[in-house]
């Protein structure tokens, strides 16, 4: 099989399988719209609030992927076993347990965070009573991502597909009916809709496992037994490696959770605003974001073949498909902004006139960074395909914290929302241009020749 068919065989059910859970908050966010501005800002908050925990537990989960994709190759080349994929599977096991606790208890006791931060107590009240119910899914939706981690390591992510676009599909009927109380059960409003997201994200675990199981090659890595293989220095990787990635993760989707905080000081229209945008601009990111799992195990698996021409061939494959995708969302956001706003706010309920200017503003900038958001997370994944230590994370923190956000507080005064958005432009785009630099240097410095250990750029 080609290289680009294969490419596309992998990232195609990965990126499906984002768009499915991210199409949740999306459409999560479209219902509270139903419920008016205020409900709208609230719900919204929390949905960043969730989908913050969430997209960093991804980030600790796709180092499983990472280290059974990087086993399998050197069980390909002869020069391992397939403990070593069990034991980063039973890793993943426990990391996710534990993330499911840890991130729940602070969802569950949020409220006096977002008040610490100036919220409104009415905006608050919404988003507290939003995640009490969502932080049910949190258990499955990880977990759902540490079997994709699975089949995605070792190959076969055609079994996550059915299961991504049904759960797609099913989420708005199922979490609509909960919202208004349809077929004689009781009208939840927002509680509703979270629920909703429960339910889905509990059925797509549950069907990841059942589809998984049911193919002998998996069955060889059962997560319920084979503990005896299991070793505390595989899991001390796993998390090495994982809060790696999971910490650059936080440091961008933390800056546009501050961004979030930042604006709801401007206006409940501005806050109510900035979730279209934000939640347009999050499903048009999990293109790339999940392009980027996909590329980090190729280039992990061709690099612990010690594959380099196809290492290099991936990453130019990867960064042209971007530029493509960055161009089709980018025209969306510039082209249609007034139907995209339309489709979250209800003028039955809501003053739309207000947050209509405020909404296209933002998504003008957005669409302008597309681009360098696409390129930044790809190259994020290249880096992590080999296994590198803190030098990804570094940049993301610089970028998005000493650049972007700083710039974002400087023009939220006088520019408000889209003030705010163009500092996190800044940020992404210092954020791919030091990446492109660390891939230069990484590739010139270390892949002319086999290395003798799994080097790290500090």
């Amino acid at each position: 099989m080609s290289l680009p068919n294969d490419l596309a065989r992998l990232s195609l059910p990965i990126v499906i399988g984002q768009l499915a859970f991210a199409s949740m908050s999306f459409i999560d966010t479209v219902l509270m719209g139903q419920l008016g501005v205020v409900v709208l800002a609230g719900g919204g908050l929390g949905a960043v609030a969730f989908q913050f925990f969430y997209v960093v537990g991804i980030g600790v989960l796709v180092a499983t992927a990472n280290h059974i994709a990087f086993a399998k190759g050197r069980v390909e080349r002869g020069e391992g076993d397939e403990s070593a994929i069990h034991q980063a599977l039973l890793s993943g096991v426990v990391v996710t347990a534990l993330l499911s606790l840890l991130f729940g208890v602070v969802i569950w006791n949020i409220k006096p965070l977002l008040l610490a931060l100036g919220q409104e107590e009415a905006v608050v009240d919404v988003a507290e009573s939003y995640l009490r119910v969502l932080v049910w899914a949190l258990l499955p939706a990880l977990f759902f991502i540490l079997m994709r981690s699975l089949v995605l390591g070792m190959g076969r992510p055609g079994i996550i597909l059915p299961i991504s676009v049904i759960a797609a599909l099913s989420n708005y009927p199922i979490s609509y009916v909960l919202m208004t109380g349809q077929f004689g059960l009781p009208a939840m409003g927002v509680q509703g809709v979270a629920l909703g997201t429960c339910l889905v994200s509990l059925g797509m675990a549950l069907a990841t496992i059942v589809m998984a199981y049911r193919q002998t090659l998996f069955r060889r890595f059962p997560f319920w037994s084979g503990w005896q293989l299991f070793s505390f220095s595989q899991l001390v990787e796993t998390v090495r490696l994982g809060s790696q990635i999971a910490l650059s993760h936080a440091m961008e989707i933390g800056m546009f959770s501050a961004a979030a905080l930042l604006i709801g000081l401007v206006s409940v229209e501005a806050l109510a605003a900035h979730q279209v945008a934000l939640q347009s601009t999050t499903l048009a990111f999990m293109i790339p974001l999940g392009f980027s799992q996909a590329v980090s195990v190729k280039v992990g698996e061709y690099y612990g073949a010690a594959q380099y021409d196809q290492v290099r061939a991936v990453v130019r494959l990867s960064l042209m498909a971007m530029t493509l995708t960055a161009a089709v969302s980018g025209s969306v956001f510039l082209l249609l902004p007034e139907q995209l706003t339309e489709m979250f706010i209800d003028s039955r309920v809501a003053n739309i006139d207000s947050v209509m200017p405020i909404a296209v503003s933002i998504l003008f900038v957005a669409a302008l960074f597309q681009f360098v958001d696409a390129y930044q997370v790809v190259l994020m994944g290249v880096l992590r395909g080999f296994r590198l230590g803190s030098s990804p994370t570094i940049a993301a923190t610089v970028s998005y914290w000493l650049v972007g956000f700083p710039v974002a507080y400087f023009l939220v005064q006088e520019h408000g929302a889209a003030g705010v958005w163009t500092g996190m432009g800044i940020g992404l785009g210092t954020s791919a241009l030091i990446l492109a630099s660390l891939y230069l240097r990484f590739s010139g410095t270390h892949m002319a020749a086999r290395p003798s250990a799994d080097p790290q750029l500090r």
